[in-house]
């Protein structure tokens, strides 16, 4: 046993105070519990304990950010023993002083939770302004008295708390030699660091990492509202004001009229985001199952019967599938990333300038999709991914957003991951298949991401027909090849499984292949398949259709197959709807260019920058010149949709109960 000698007596206090204040963040989580629990709608006492559990790493978290500075401020005192007393005092009162302010927080995050059923975040600020008369309606609490006395009782028994420790190990107690201190300095630095980043990963610790159950308020209940604070009003505060700028630059009075137009929109409710509801004369008393597939970087340029570009047959199981179903064949991505294309292909909404809307707080970014309208249908919700469920914190926003469960590499065995990419599309497929299954007589909806078509490009030991390595960019293709092939096997065991007979299969793409780029918006990125097939007598279409449509038109066309009445909060429209009254039109944006395709024309709008205008399909001349009322016309639409997607964002969403 080592001597007491060799122990750092400042490592052993911050050690000690370091758990001390984190216990007591779990002392508010119990009581945000216990004060909300009208909000807990039936969430098992289990899955509330878990709570406690998973939002430890949360409390750690802020608890490290807190008590690394102190110790690094206090660490070179600490190397002079005639110092111990002086620095014990001085780090006690900080720790008084830091603790008042983090325990208000809590406090006040209780009842903002009630108001806005979000944790405390930068809408705080935005709705309550500290004037010059005080805090105003900032102040929560006050009207709960029995909330302030907690907090006064919860706050003297830290201090006393941290008053012993540092009475006992910095003054009492002998003081450690310097080089002890020393030694202890790199390992808690160390340690503390990494519960501050809140995981050894490559990303750091997201807010989604606190959603783990189907339950909305449980999930809530593991965040610390001092870190979704933080994180929102001020680590993300610059690159929302960046927004906000070119929003005000950009800002029309008529833009949302002029989207209504577009969507052949006829009924204003005022207050509300955009909102359509659909009704059908005659719903469906038996709609099927739902598989998406989002197909990794799955491109048109590469694609047999779309438009390949290349001498070799890349794509023969997509082919044949695109036979026995019905193919859109002039069908776009609303993004070049995955994370504009989940929110747009499940939720109908446009990418947007600025913060990623998968990275922001639960409660800001609220979505009416597929997830959330079909769970309403009592549809089991899932998402299969190959990779770290956590990347651009995919997890966290559809859990947050109707999703029930998420699956991942680390489900499906994280040992058969080939890269940091994580396991095979077929792997993957296979996974999902025996967990779909599980689902015995209820129906779901289930989303499937691939991934091996990416970078970079390593490939199973599978006989789907390598090219040779003499090829060009033979690993792009034979990732292209080999992504087909895994789909194909999908779906052929899926049409042969009785289990799946009333099921529907959706494949769709992330985003395209780009092709000989030329332009800094490369249309050839964008453009995708959109292909529906039906088992069994779940939909009886074939054929092809040219109309153009986009990720956003997938949600409506989805439900107007299934023939379920919904609230249509999408930017899109039903591609199979011969009375649509609005315009066929696509949008989709890279940063602060807006892509708009309408009667045939292509628009780059450079919003710091001249339009460019293309009559497709040829890309080479520029046309903005000569036909300017078209570009004003097409540059009000794109700019129309992109700014009401922001404003709109900001409103309150009311869907349909049942």
């Amino acid at each position: 046993m080592l001597r007491m000698k060799y122990i750092s007596a400042p490592a052993v206090f911050f050690i000690l105070a370091a758990a001390t204040l984190t216990l007591f963040f779990e002392l508010w989580r119990i009581l945000f519990l216990v004060f909300l629990g009208d909000l807990a709608a039936g969430a098992p006492l289990s899955t509330l304990l878990k709570t406690l559990v998973v939002g430890l790493r949360f409390d750690f978290s802020i608890t490290s950010y807190v008590i690394l500075p102190l110790y690094l401020f206090s660490a070179v005192l600490f190397l002079f023993p005639r110092y111990y007393r002086t620095t014990g005092i001085t780090v006690f009162y900080l720790l008084v002083i830091l603790s008042a302010m983090l325990f208000f927080a809590h406090l006040a995050d209780i009842e903002f939770t009630r108001h806005f059923h979000t944790r405390l975040n930068d809408f705080l600020l935005q709705k309550y302004k500290i004037t010059a008369n005080g805090f105003s309606p900032i102040w929560f609490p006050a009207k709960t008295a029995a909330l302030t006395v907690i907090y006064l009782l919860i706050l003297y028994l830290y201090i006393r708390l941290v008053r012993y420790l540092v009475k006992k190990i910095l003054i009492d107690r002998p003081r450690s030699p310097w080089w002890i201190n020393l030694i202890y300095l790199p390992i808690l630095i160390a340690a503390f660091g990494v519960g501050a980043r809140g995981r050894l990963a490559e990303e750091p610790m997201r807010w989604g990492m606190a959603y783990y159950s189907e339950y909305d308020f449980a999930n809530l209940a593991a965040l610390n509202p001092v870190y979704t604070f933080i994180l929102d009003a001020v680590y993300d505060h610059r690159e929302k004001k960046a927004t906000k700028d070119l929003m005000s630059e950009i800002k029309s009075d008529h833009a949302e009229n002029e989207l209504r137009q577009l969507l052949g929109m006829t009924t204003v409710e005022e207050g509300t985001r955009l909102i359509r509801p659909v009704r059908f004369e005659q719903p469906n008393e038996n709609p099927p199952s739902v598989i998406l597939i989002i197909m990794e970087s799955f491109g048109s340029t590469k694609i047999d019967v779309l438009d390949n570009r290349f001498p070799y047959s890349l794509t023969p199981c997509f082919d044949s599938l695109a036979a026995e179903g019905f193919l859109f064949t002039d069908f776009y991505s609303c993004g070049k990333h995955t994370f504009a294309s989940l929110v747009a292909v499940l939720y109908g909404y446009p990418p947007q300038y600025g913060k990623l809307v998968m990275r922001q707080l639960p409660g800001e970014n609220y979505l009416w999709g597929l997830p959330s309208i079909l769970k309403t249908y009592d549809y089991k919700t899932s998402c299969f991914v190959t990779t770290d469920p956590h990347f651009d914190n995919m997890q966290g926003f559809l859990m947050a957003n109707g999703i029930m469960k998420a699956y991942s590499k680390y489900d499906i065995g994280e040992d058969r991951s080939l890269s940091w990419m994580g396991v095979p599309d077929h792997v993957m497929f296979d996974f999902a298949c025996d967990k779909l299954r599980e689902n015995k007589n209820r129906r779901f909806f289930a989303t499937l991401l691939t991934a091996s078509n990416h970078g970079p490009w390593l490939l199973p030991d599978v006989p789907f027909g390598r090219l040779p390595d003499t090829v060009e960019d033979a690993h792009k293709l034979n990732a292209f090849k080999y992504s087909d092939w895994a789909l194909g096997q999908f779906v052929n065991k899926i049409k042969s499984d009785p289990f799946f007979d009333n099921t529907l299969i959706i494949i769709t793409a992330d985003n395209g292949s780009p092709y000989k780029q030329k332009s800094d918006l490369e249309i050839t990125h964008f453009q995708i398949p959109l292909l529906i097939i039906g088992n069994k007598s779940s939909f009886n279409l074939k054929g092809t259709s040219g109309r153009p449509g986009s990720q956003l038109d997938i949600l409506p066309t989805l439900m107007g197959i299934l023939k379920l009445d919904y609230d249509n909060y999408s930017f899109g429209k039903d591609l199979l709807d011969t009375s649509y009254r609005g315009t066929d039109f696509v949008h989709f944006v890279e940063k602060d260019l807006l892509g708009h395709i309408e009667n045939g024309y292509y628009l780059i709008n450079r919003l710091h920058g001249k339009e460019t205008l293309y009559k497709l399909p040829d890309v080479t001349i520029d046309l903005a010149d000569s036909l300017k009322e078209t570009v004003d016309e097409y540059r009000m639409k794109s700019e129309a949709i992109f700014q009401t997607a922001y404003y709109n964002m900001k409103r309150p969403l009311s869907p349909m109960k049942f």
